[in-house]
């Protein structure tokens, strides 16, 4: 998910249930995670990874820059 007020760095929060995790778009890298366990951030970046080309131009139709 990317919140509309969102700032810089580029990066999605990933969901389920309580459990968060931010990933950075540019690196993949983990900016943040809330009751996230090591498997919610592998599979959190995974997926992110995937469709990370999609991620990266809906950031940039949000906020105009990635």
């Amino acid at each position: 998910m990317i919140h509309t007020g969102d700032r810089q760095p580029a990066h999605v929060h990933c969901y389920r249930g309580s459990r968060m995790v931010k990933v950075q778009l540019s690196d993949l890298s983990v900016l943040f995670r809330r009751h996230a366990s090591d498997r919610d951030v592998g599979e959190a970046v995974r997926i992110v990874a995937e469709h990370r080309e999609l991620l990266r131009r809906a950031w940039r139709d949000l906020h105009g820059k990635d």
